[in-house]
């Protein structure tokens, strides 16, 4: 009985995480399209949460289970654009190359940019 109780406290507080998280990203939504930015609101939440965690002005441990949850399922984040492939297999078959292209460079993009900003704003160790 013991281990449900902690099993359903461990999901109400992922949950409630994922909120917040959401929360985040409503934010940056709002932002967007208030000052009418050219830059996806899923990179301003991005953004705006590694301030607030670099801040501190949230948590590492208000989000940490939430973002866990997430990132564990982050496969099924993947089957609406599987779907569309699927169904427009012609473009795929006539602009595949450009597409796959624009992909390798921007995720080469979004990794270098997350390396830098997380270098940037979170404090190294002195190696020696």
């Amino acid at each position: 009985m013991m281990n449900t109780v902690s099993k359903g406290n461990k999901l109400t507080i992922a949950g409630s995480q994922i909120l917040l998280i959401l929360a985040v990203w409503a934010i940056a939504s709002v932002l967007q399209n208030l000052l009418n930015l050219p830059i996806a609101s899923g990179v301003i939440g991005f953004f705006l949460l590694l301030i607030l965690l670099h801040t501190q002005r949230l948590k590492l441990e208000n989000v940490e289970q939430g973002a866990d949850v997430l990132l564990g399922e982050l496969l099924l984040f993947f089957i609406p654009p599987v779907v569309g492939i699927i169904q427009y297999q012609e473009l795929l078959i006539a602009s595949g190359w450009k597409i796959l292209f624009v992909i390798i460079i921007s995720t080469a993009m979004v990794m270098m940019t997350s390396v830098w900003m997380v270098s940037f704003f979170l404090p190294q160790d002195d190696v020696e």
